[in-house]
This record gives C-alpha cells, structure tokens and sequence, in this order.
C-alpha cells in the first residue's frame, strides 16, 4: 500500500501502529538484560517502508520522535504492571533524529514522562540511513551520554558505514550484525571476524544478532561474546 501525505499525517496523530519487543540476554547465565522495540504497522508490509515514505515526505522525525514516545510508554506500563526496573530498552533512532538540535532534550522530556530514566535507555543508531553530519551527530551523542543514555551501533559490519565512521561514533554497545552468527560455529573465517571486532570494540560492550541454533550459541560463548539476540533465545513479543 502506498501511503499518501495525509494517510501519514493520520497514522502519525492517531499512532495507528504498536510495537513488539525482542529480548536482548546476557549469555553466560541467560538472563534478559534489555528489550529491543520494534514498530510494526498494519498499513504496510514493514516498518522500513514506513520510515521510507515519511522520510521522503519530510515527516522522519515526526514519527520517529511518536514512535520512541509511544515504545516507552509500553515499556514504562509493562515494567510497572510487572513491579521491574531493571530492564533496558533499546530503542531504533535515525541519525537524521539524533542531529536535530533539541533531539537530546525533547528526548530526555519524553523519558520523564514515562517514568522511566536515561540510564535505562539504549539508542540505536540506524543503518539505513547515511550519516551526513558526522561532527553534528557526535556532538549530540555526547550531550545524550552526559545525560545517562546509552549509544549503540546497530547491524556493525553489514556495511553501510565506514569503519572510520564507526570508530568515531564511540559508542558504548556495539551490535554485530546477524550475517556473523549464521553458522556461525562452521565458519572459521567468521570466529575470526568477531574476534577481531571485539578487539577493535574493546571500549564497547558486543552483542550478537540473529542467532538462531544452539551450536552458533555455544560458538559465540566460546568466542567470549557476553550478550545475544535472536529466535533461538526469543522471538520478538507483546509485552
């Protein structure tokens, strides 16, 4: 379906869409550490065609603003409904968001409102979109680290940023992109790539994406990687 400008403007004022949450786990005692919020919208097939269209009609940061403000509030009811604090949530933020001037303290005002506090809140920056202002950008990070939020590179070694931009954004989570944990336990080439990523990102706390059988998680033990996400562990879920 292709949504038209006013289509958009409704689904963003009426938040005509939820969102699931995919547990990240600390592997070594597999415990859940933190959540990772994923929108999902009737109107369309995936939510990268959403951002799509709403990037293209200058509403980016509209709905990416609605939809970290309406994930919290998920987060924040079901944290509270459950009598825990402990758990994080990682939320998927474009750098095109996290550039914008009043993005750290818009963001820390939604924060509040939820109850919730910077300290448990991970920032995904996401990969499809090109970072245009690098300088900007890790000025803003700086600011939203000082606050108590925590950065994290998501899908790192898919390719779509330079490594030198990668190293620049000093991030404190790294997350490697699920190509390195598909056979993960069969592929010595890909032990090695991992090995050397957590060297790179020593500073920087790892976690494994998309793993999916019980060999490539022991693999990913042995390798040293202290935290995962994927279908084998949990699938994504209403809270």
């Amino acid at each position: 379906m292709s949504l038209i400008e006013r289509d958009l403007e409704l689904l963003i004022e009426r938040r005509s869409f939820t969102h699931v949450f995919q547990p990240i786990f600390h592997l070594g005692n597999r415990q859940i550490i933190a959540y990772e919020s994923l929108l999902r919208c009737q109107m369309v097939s995936s939510p990268e065609i959403l951002f799509q269209r709403a990037k293209s009609l200058g509403k980016l940061y509209e709905l990416d603003m609605v939809s970290i403000f309406k994930a919290l509030n998920e987060f924040s009811m079901y944290q509270g409904n459950n009598g825990k604090s402990e758990y994080m949530i990682s939320l998927n933020v474009f750098p095109s968001t996290i550039i914008i001037s009043s993005f750290p303290d818009e963001l820390l005002r939604l924060v509040n409102k939820t109850g919730l506090i910077p300290q448990q809140i991970i920032l995904e920056v996401n990969e499809s979109e090109r970072v245009e202002k690098l300088e900007l950008m890790n000025t803003n990070i700086c600011r939203l680290k000082e606050m108590g939020f925590f950065v994290a590179l998501d899908d790192v070694g898919k390719g779509a940023y330079p490594l030198s931009i990668l190293l620049e954004m000093k991030a404190d989570i790294v997350k490697l992109d699920r190509y390195f944990s598909k056979d993960l336990a069969k592929e010595p080439k890909k032990q090695s790539a991992i090995l050397g990523m957590m060297q790179m990102f020593k500073d920087s706390k790892i976690i494994l994406e998309g793993i999916e059988t019980e060999e490539d998680l022991r693999m990913a033990k042995f390798l040293g990687v202290m935290y995962g996400q994927g279908y084998y562990l949990a699938r994504p879920m209403k809270l």
